[in-house]
């Protein structure tokens, strides 16, 4: 396994924990000898929620599509509203 394999599967780990669990990997992860100074290393800014990779994905530059959903419906089926 890569190095970058790992450090993704890591994160993808660490995104499905539950509060609790995240906790004791992080208690865990500061017993180890070897990780713990990247643990207890200072954060140059606050810890950030991950964004969801999908946000924005259903742009369109055209406002709020949720406003006019009928219209857009109506006209994909060719129905009148």
């Amino acid at each position: 396994m890569s190095a970058g394999h790992a450090h993704e599967e890591l994160h993808h780990l660490v995104d499905r924990l539950s509060p609790d669990q995240a906790g004791r990997l992080l208690r865990l992860v500061k017993t180890d000898p070897e990780l713990a100074e990247a643990a207890n290393e200072d954060l140059p800014e606050p810890v950030r929620r991950r964004r969801l990779s999908i946000a924005g994905i259903g742009a369109s530059g055209e406002g709020d599509l949720s406003e006019r959903v009928e219209a857009l419906l109506a006209e994909r089926f060719n129905r009148s509203v």
